[in-house]
């Protein structure tokens, strides 16, 4: 685990990949914390320009994130189980012959059923 000021130090350093602006004071959610390295989902204190941070002992990494996800979402489903061709495909079948609200609905109504005893 990084030390917090290692942290903030290289935040200092990196520059937004938008404004150019430092990182200093981004608003940052963890995604994963390793003892040699830190990935983050951070905000531009200046633009709102969201990032994927990378820290290091060795350095630190700017990547753009383009995504309607927040960082609380991307840390939700970052080990999540990817979705296969085969699940896709029969998903696509349902949608075919309903629409997703009507899918979404019954679904609601099993698991209430499955919840009343």
């Amino acid at each position: 685990m990084l030390e917090r000021r290692f942290i903030r130090e290289h935040l200092e350093r990196a520059a937004c990949y938008k404004c150019g602006e430092s990182l200093g004071g981004a608003k940052l959610h963890t995604i994963s914390d390793a003892p040699v390295a830190l990935v983050a989902h951070a905000v531009c204190p200046k633009c709102q320009s969201e990032s994927m941070l990378t820290i290091t002992p060795s350095g630190s990494g700017v990547v753009p994130l383009v995504s309607d996800l927040t960082g609380i979402e991307i840390k939700k489903f970052i080990d999540e189980k990817s979705v296969t061709y085969d699940e896709l495909l029969d998903f696509h079948r349902m949608l075919e012959k309903d629409t997703i609200w009507n899918l979404l609905r019954k679904k609601g109504k099993n698991s209430v059923k499955k919840l009343t005893p």
